[in-house]
């Protein structure tokens, strides 16, 4: 059976139990593995080794079978606790990625000047040496004539020897995954909560609401898993979200439809029909709160925010919003998520949904406790810069192309506003000297076209990638990184940790072509360009399988990380001790945060609308998914999930449809203030009339992602960017990245 004979209900099913990628891709195999394999490979041998999948962050624990240096077979790991022996599309599919022939496979530069998305750099292969001696070069040379912050950074937050590099460089000028989705919901946790609490014990819980979070869709296994045992055990599922086939709508026992952008009115009114009705847990909101210090002014805040004010905004009855309240608050424990882009970067109003969210959860007592939300118990693991101590790093300036240092809260939290770069870059023409950019893709911004047409303007720019998406277009020097599977490294549980558990992750095959591991390539480039910060006390270069080595010791976690592998994974089951102290400032939960209010900014989460909300021009709201066998924008071209979905379409209600005079599969245009896509028509009951839904992670534009390039289209380019003085003006004390914030029309073509 060749690859193109595998189907959509053969792969699922397939998915369900395990993916054997050799026999979906012998002929694959046979024209890429036996062309990459790595001379000296020991032959005829079969081995089955424990690994952690890195696709997102939950980390699922798999065994994987290698046999003759082929990775054949990848099945979940059953006594792992978080993924349960189950793997979701995206993790089987480790072969399609491994395997890939359009992966990046030695390093290149360009010899076209002309920098454009689309326009062919002219690549030539060239040797390491070469390479990384121009990147460093280069790297010393900008920071020398133009200073640190001429820098600019576009990378993953992780792992660590990442963030000695970044310090070493000693830039301003950083942007990551962290400012795309996390920012709003962290600077609410770290003043709420004191830390970042995002860890959820749904198997637990009594009562689950979620807001625009799809927990099951996303088709993480540790959530999915867990919603589906708090289920079996009679958990009530309430799902607010203007699309009804949304995993998670499908199976909760209400889907209510609302408007986008309103969870907020409807989050402040159950908080006032909580606290009016005195159904909040009163031991522990009396205990480990500033509650009774600001009682006076939180309940005259929440009061205006009645059930009929929200159903106004948000088209969901006041009878279900009162109703809902008192169950959240009566049945627990119960629990409403936050996480990551859902709803917190979504809308301009994302953090202040995020404040309501937390202060919800805070009302019924379970913020650190069985069934809510709470802190991950994690084996401490050090990073590099523990065990092989560095010199002081070069001092920030702090002023950084978005005015970072203009906002107290992002500053706080040492983030920068991630949608706002096209504008910060525009704002400061020629500040950026050098670009460094490690497994990004333009795709991921609001309004890509401007974010590639400011970015194409630096002068040099390094990218280091495992794929060959758009953005390497822009790139001088390009770095092909080693996936995962030939890499090793602890990963530490946080997504789901009620008990200290760590997953070894190790190469299930040796580097394939001439890629490198991201901490090979970074300790090389590091001697070159800041020796000092990458060597021992003694001079010689840090070797990475002795520090490898001393975090498996000191974590506990074995004598050396041979011992580790050979374990597989750690996990040390111990009863769950809730905290009754917090780490903020005085020890507990601030409902009203007084820091806000002397910053600036509403100590309370109050009403604002989202930024752009429907008109005669634009009459729909733009909703996305990214689709459950898809992780954002990295796996399109791996041909095993590009079989079950490889392009988007525009979804659109039925009468809504009709109304356009648009049928099924039609070719449409949707159009927003900054731009616009075209994509067939699917129609669909599921979805509010006043709605359009373009799943995220389609549209790539580079000619050498042969199975992603040209089908789709992006949604972010309907999206607008956003600048500092808009965050400013609207007093966001978290940055809400928007990246979701538009409205559109829709018109046959």
């Amino acid at each position: 059976m060749t690859l193109h004979d595998t189907t959509r209900r053969d792969f699922l099913k397939t998915s369900g139990t395990a993916f054997a990628g050799a026999a979906v891709l012998p002929g694959f195999l046979d024209g890429v593995v036996r062309r990459a394999a790595a001379p000296g490979a020991e032959a005829a041998a079969t081995s089955q080794l424990v690994s952690a999948c890195s696709w997102c962050g939950s980390a699922c624990g798999f065994k994987a079978t290698v046999k003759d240096g082929v990775l054949t077979f990848v099945e979940g790991l059953p006594e792992d606790p978080q993924g349960g022996g189950k793997m979701c599309a995206k993790g089987k599919a480790a072969a399609g990625y491994l395997y890939d022939p359009d992966r990046l496979k030695y390093p290149m530069k360009r010899t076209n000047p002309v920098k454009k998305i689309g326009v062919d750099p002219g690549w030539v292969k060239i040797s390491w040496d070469e390479a990384l001696d121009t990147a460093a070069a280069k790297l010393k040379e900008t920071i020398e004539k133009n200073g640190r912050d001429s820098v600019l950074v576009l990378g993953l937050p992780s792992p660590d020897v990442w963030a000695r590099f970044v310090n070493c460089i000693g830039t301003s000028n950083r942007f990551d995954h962290w400012d795309e989705c996390f920012l709003a919901n962290r600077v609410v946790s770290a003043n709420v909560i004191g830390g970042f609490v995002w860890c959820h014990d749904f198997a637990n819980a009594k009562y689950i609401v979620t807001f625009g979070w799809d927990l099951v869709g996303k088709a993480k296994v540790v959530w999915a898993r867990a919603v589906a045992e708090a289920k079996k055990k009679g958990a009530k599922i309430v799902s607010f979200n203007p699309y009804k086939a949304a995993g998670t709508s499908v199976i909760a026992d209400e889907a209510i439809s609302i408007r986008p952008g309103s969870d907020l009115a409807v989050v402040n009114a159950m908080i006032h029909v909580i606290l009016a009705e005195g159904l909040y847990d009163e031991t522990f909101v009396k205990g480990l709160t500033n509650f009774e210090e600001h009682e006076t002014a939180i309940r005259a805040h929440f009061a205006p925010y009645t059930p009929e004010w929200a159903e106004e905004l948000s088209d969901v009855p006041a009878g279900t919003i009162r109703r809902i309240a008192r169950e959240f608050a009566t049945q627990g424990p119960a629990i409403a998520p936050i996480h990551k882009k859902t709803p917190s970067a979504n809308y301009a109003n994302g953090t202040e949904t995020s404040f309501a969210i937390t202060i919800l959860n805070v009302l019924a007592g379970t913020i650190d406790r069985p069934g809510g939300r709470f802190f991950p118990r994690t084996h401490s693991i050090p990073g590099i810069d523990a065990i092989v101590p560095p010199p002081k790093y070069p001092a920030k300036s702090g002023v950084d192309i978005v005015g970072r240092h203009a906002h107290p809260f992002l500053k706080a939290v040492g983030s920068g506003m991630f949608s706002c770069l096209a504008d910060g870059m525009r704002k400061n023409p020629g500040k950026i000297q050098m670009g460094i950019i490690t497994r990004y893709s333009t795709m991921a911004f609001p309004n890509p076209p401007e974010v590639e047409a400011e970015l194409a303007k630096i002068p040099f720019t390094v990218c280091t990638d495992l794929f060959p998406n758009e953005i390497i277009e822009l790139a001088d020097i390009v770095l092909p990184q080693s996936l995962s599977y030939e890499s090793s490294d602890l990963v530490a549980r946080d997504h789901h940790a009620p008990y200290k558990m760590t997953i070894v992750r190790q190469p299930l095959v040796p580097p394939m072509f001439e890629t490198k591991p991201l901490g090979a390539i970074l300790l090389a480039w590091g001697l070159k360009a800041f020796p000092e910060y990458w060597k021992n006390a003694d001079g010689t270069p840090i070797n990475m399988t002795v520090v490898l080595n001393e975090k498996t010791k000191r974590a506990g976690l074995g004598a050396d990380f041979a011992e580790m592998k050979a374990k597989g994974f750690v996990a040390d089951v111990a009863p769950f001790v809730p905290r009754t102290t917090f780490p903020t400032a005085s020890g507990k939960i601030n409902i009203y945060v007084k820091a806000f209010a002397d910053a600036g900014f509403e100590p309370l989460p109050t009403w604002k609308q989202k930024r752009d909300v429907p008109s005669d021009a634009y009459p729909f709201y733009l909703l996305t998914i990214i689709p459950p066998m898809q992780i954002r924008n990295t796996t399109t071209n791996n041909r095993i999930v590009n079989e079950i979905k490889g392009t988007n379409e525009v979804f659109i209600n039925v009468q809504t449809a009709r109304g356009l005079g648009i049928a099924e599969g039609d070719t449409v245009k949707v159009r927003s203030r900054v731009g616009e896509i075209q994509l067939p028509a699917r129609l669909t009951e599921a979805i509010r009339p006043d709605c359009v839904l373009v799943p995220h992670g389609f549209g790539h534009q580079s000619r050498l992602m042969t199975q992603a390039y040209g089908k789709g289209a992006k949604d972010a380019v309907l999206v607008p960017g956003q600048s500092m003085d808009d965050i400013l003006a609207r007093k966001d004390v978290g940055g809400s990245a928007c990246i979701m914030d538009a409205v559109v029309s829709v018109s046959k073509v």
